[in-house]
């Protein structure tokens, strides 16, 4: 367009472009400023790169948006925007910047694979499905093909599923669930995610999505073993196993699954199974029997420490761990391990800056505490 002076029609109709006369020197082009160069630009993206691996998710929004606006065709900084927006819960900015990009790019497999994660987030299934499908034509992958599998056994169980929208939450599930029973697990999940994130000082910027299976099809959907009693992928998904009521059991079951939602929502995904289970099970209510105790105190006489996790996860473990961690600096010190985490700091450096030891010095005086209630 900068080359056309304007265009002039022909007497017989059609049109002809007048180039502009040639000069020794190029015109320059209207700019708001300086175009960057290669380097430019590769700095900028190095330092989003930078960011993101250290998981200062803002920063790297901030990086990769600066190279956006500075080369708006190039489908890097979009992907890496859009992957530091979504850590952060932002996943309009992120939809809008992956949309874009597939207008530039639309032979680009990341960013039909964002879309369908997006997409799925928003409990948008098919959609999510179809963009994963584009991604794998694109480039295939294994980690593709489990996402699409995953999704089509969601739809194919959910298919006549009723949805329900609440402030908080996306609720799914089966036609034959009492309508009633239906309505408490909302209201029940409604009120405990006001005292869920009060106490860990955080509240997710997007809806929860809430699937309630019947065992079967929850076995299906997930591919898990006969122990698992609840799930939270990115989702909560629980199997009701024919209740009619909303027991303990259950109430404590959806608690368990709605911390794991809170937790990586507030840590951005950094943090280990160890707390992450030890906060599910303090926060269902869950304390150790003496034959937990017992199974502790023999774990941690059998191995070092620090390697507890070696023999296999041990849920009574984590939860004595976590109680450990309590009993040291409250509740308080539990929510700033979560902040230091969210921060991007790693384990042994946010268990530093809240507890003065790290996570190796931390298991030896844990297991010392439990040895000695042995005694």
């Amino acid at each position: 367009r900068s080359e056309v002076l304007r265009i002039e029609p022909r007497d017989e109709g059609e049109a002809t472009v007048a180039a502009p006369p040639r000069a020794s020197t190029p015109a320059p082009v209207a700019s708001s400023g300086p175009s960057p160069n290669a380097a430019d630009l590769g700095r900028i993206v190095a330092a989003g790169r930078t960011a993101l691996a250290a998981r200062d998710f803002a920063s790297a929004a901030a990086r990769f948006r600066e190279a956006m606006t500075l080369r708006p065709a190039a489908a890097g900084p979009r992907i890496g925007y859009a992957v530091s927006e979504i850590a952060r819960d932002n996943d309009g900015l992120a939809l809008s910047a992956v949309l874009e990009g597939l207008v530039h790019a639309p032979g680009n497999a990341d960013l039909h694979e964002l879309l369908g994660d997006l997409m799925n987030r928003d409990e948008r299934v098919e959609d999510a499905v179809r963009a994963w499908r584009e991604a794998f034509d694109l480039v295939p992958s294994d980690r593709l093909r489990d996402k699409i599998l995953k999704g089509e056994r969601e739809l194919a169980a959910g298919r006549h599923y009723t949805f329900s929208a609440t402030a908080h939450f996306n609720v799914r599930h089966d036609d034959a669930l009492d309508p009633s029973l239906a309505s408490a697990i909302v209201d029940f999940l409604e009120s405990s995610y006001w005292e869920l994130t009060g106490a860990l000082r955080h509240a997710p910027q997007q809806p929860i999505t809430v699937l309630l299976y019947p065992l079967r099809q929850f076995r299906d959907v997930t591919q898990t073993p006969e122990w698992v009693a609840g799930l939270y992928d990115g989702k909560i998904r629980v199997p009701l196993g024919g209740i009619r009521r909303l027991d303990p059991r259950a109430q404590r079951l959806l608690l368990h699954e709605l911390t794991h939602a809170v937790v990586h929502s507030k840590t951005h995904g950094n943090c280990p199974r160890w707390l992450q289970e030890g906060l599910a099970q303090r926060f269902e209510g869950r304390t150790l029997d003496p034959r937990q105790r017992a199974e502790v105190f023999d774990l941690l006489a059998q191995v070092d420490p620090p390697a507890w996790e070696s023999r296999g996860f041990s849920y009574p473990a984590a939860l004595s761990l976590v109680d450990d961690l309590a009993a040291r600096r409250g509740e308080d010190g539990l929510v700033r391990l979560l902040d230091r985490l969210g921060d991007g700091l790693d384990v042994d450096a946010a268990l530093v800056d809240v507890y003065g030891l790290d996570y190796d010095a931390l298991t030896r005086a844990w297991a010392r505490g439990v040895a000695g209630t042995r005694r």
